[in-house]
């Protein structure tokens, strides 16, 4: 699998939580929780076999703990640039928590970066990003440079007080949604800077931990104050809207949490549209119809894809 598999009017992205990517003998949150040889055998395979399905040229990873290994394997398969920005936390030497981001790439990787917040501001609200963000510069085929961000926004976890009062729950899950909301709004700032200096296209892939149409993602679908356009959900600038797929199942309810959003270059209804969407795709057997044999080391996220052609 190369650069040629694809047409050359054709650019393939995809966003994937790869659900505690852990080589033994590191322990995930918890001092019991260590992949067997066996079962990372089986999580390599069956994640490998996922990015060869999808054949994207640009992936972006959440929950990242073991780079290295995933450097290994990617490139394994016709990806030579990966990056990642930050490290998970280690305690004990081998209990492992917070993992990363990353970004993976058929064509170069031209800068990559943490995305930081302002620091006046950030000091004012007491704010830090859950996960850092990283920014990708990608130079891609005919379209020439993309800015890329990958995100993993915070989870719907309450984010606790300092002290314990059942009587707060509802403050503690409303702290959450605000994190996750001055999360969104600093991306959507670095976007509108970036816009307005560079105007390079831009795509922001991750997963959302919580449906766009949520209250703290309101500033991605709101108009700016200043010339620059913002950013849309890939799915609904396709000349037919799919239908509705879970990304993520919580018991038998299911939700769209994992997201890839495109500037007005890749929207056909823009008059700056460059290339298109062309094609929409969740790949969520193993959470629909899952074979234990084929599916045990899976992730508890679908795989979303987009395929972008030029336009004529």
């Amino acid at each position: 699998m190369d650069g040629c598999s694809l047409r050359p009017h054709q650019i393939k992205i995809t966003t994937f939580n790869l659900f505690n990517y852990l080589a033994p003998p590191g322990a995930y949150y918890d001092f019991e929780n260590i992949y067997s040889f066996a079962h990372w055998q089986d999580k390599q395979h069956w994640t490998l076999q996922q990015i060869e399905a999808s054949d994207a040229d640009v992936i972006g990873f959440q929950e990242i703990f073991s780079a290295v290994e995933l450097e290994e394997q990617l490139a394994s398969i016709g990806y030579p640039y990966f990056a990642v920005i930050d490290e998970p936390k280690v305690e004990s030497d081998f209990i492992h928590s917070e993992p990363v981001v990353g970004i993976a790439s058929r064509y170069p990787l031209l800068s990559v970066s943490a995305i930081e917040s302002d620091p006046t501001a950030s000091a004012e609200l007491g704010f830090a990003f859950s996960r850092a963000p990283l920014h990708a510069l990608i130079e891609l085929p005919v379209i020439g440079k993309v800015d890329c961000v990958v995100v993993h926004f915070k989870s719907q976890r309450p984010k606790a007080l300092s002290v314990e009062n059942p009587g707060l729950k509802p403050i503690e899950s409303w702290r959450s949604t605000m994190q996750r909301g001055l999360e969104a709004r600093f991306i959507d700032a670095f976007f509108a800077q970036r816009k307005r200096s560079k105007g390079y296209p831009q795509v922001l892939m991750g997963d959302f931990n919580r449906d766009l149409s949520s209250a703290e993602f309101s500033c991605f679908h709101a108009t700016r104050d200043d010339e620059t356009t913002g950013l849309g959900d890939s799915k609904t600038v396709l000349a037919q809207e799919p239908p509705i797929q879970a990304t993520h199942y919580y018991g038998a309810k299911g939700s769209v949490l994992d997201y890839i959003m495109l500037s007005e270059e890749f929207d056909r209804n823009s008059a700056s549209c460059l290339f298109e969407v062309s094609h929409y795709q969740v790949s969520d057997s193993h959470l629909v119809n899952p074979i234990y044999a084929i599916d045990r080391m899976a992730s508890d996220h679908g795989i979303v894809t987009i395929t972008l052609t030029e336009r004529d």
